[in-house]
């Protein structure tokens, strides 16, 4: 019996020995399952005040063409190219290029014996805008003449975003007093667009003025209502001319370009 006894007792003692273990595993178990929760809640709560923190930033955030020095309105027409230096851009003019695609180029030269803004691409884009601050109600129209000497060539349909190069634009970003914006694209149409269609990829609007083969080689006068142009994209309230920006791109396409702009005006009539 007590040899009997001797060889229970290990057994009964580490069977206690046991049974505190599991028990304190449990409640260090249950301890730890709370102690991560409370981990948890605080990262969820840290992220959803990051996200509404860069809700607001980016519904709040300044445009990549803003700068300490918009052009404004002084009374009468603002010729654009008048003062531009390609070479050593002026305080108010930005040149945007992209992360991933090398910068068009863009030279001030003389083409047909006039000042004229050149534009090249060899699977090139950027845009060189100038920051402005001009009330369409002082200056509603938009005036300029182009002439594109190189088209791009390609198979692919220019209504889709793999095929959304054009050798010569113009860029423009609207606001309202609300600090809503609107941006939209005035183009040449490679093959597919006529004169005063809408090419539209997703929500981002672009307002055909002129294009195709058989008007290459010549300069076209062209003349838009600004005014119109805002109502159109769904623009509310009454709008500034924030940015205009000339965008000239083969980068989808893999093409070339060339093309130019001169006598880029706005001014307070559409003659």
């Amino acid at each position: 019996m007590l040899q009997s006894a001797w060889h229970e007792a290990p057994c009964t003692l580490g069977g206690l020995v046991l049974d505190w273990y599991e028990s304190c595993s449990q409640e260090l178990s249950a301890v730890t399952w709370l102690e991560e929760r409370v981990v948890v809640k605080k990262i969820i709560s840290a992220l959803i005040v990051v996200i509404l923190a860069g809700g607001v930033w980016w519904m709040m955030r300044p445009s990549g063409f803003d700068t300490d020095a918009p052009l404004v309105s002084q009374g009468g027409t603002i010729d654009l190219l008048r003062d531009l230096d390609t070479d050593n851009l002026a305080e108010g003019w930005v040149h945007r290029t992209f992360f991933t695609t090398s910068a068009a180029d863009y030279q001030m030269t003389q083409e047909d014996g006039v000042a004229a803004l050149r534009c090249s691409t060899d699977n090139t884009a950027s845009i060189l805008a100038r920051d402005t601050q001009i009330s369409l109600e002082a200056l509603p129209f938009l005036h300029w003449q182009w002439k594109v000497t190189k088209p791009i060539e390609s198979d692919v349909d220019e209504a889709s975003k793999e095929g959304d190069d054009h050798p010569v634009r113009l860029f423009l970003v609207f606001s309202n007093e609300t600090g809503e914006r609107n941006a939209m694209e005035i183009i040449w149409s490679n093959k597919k667009y006529v004169p005063g269609d809408y090419k539209i990829i997703g929500d981002f609007h672009h307002y055909v003025a002129n294009g195709l083969n058989e008007n290459i080689g010549k300069w076209h006068s062209q003349t838009v209502d600004l005014r119109q142009i805002y109502s159109d994209i769904g623009g509310t309230g009454t709008p500034t001319l924030q940015t205009i920006g000339f965008f000239c791109d083969s980068d989808n396409t893999g093409a070339q370009s060339e093309g130019f702009f001169r006598e880029v005006l706005l001014s307070e009539t559409d003659s």
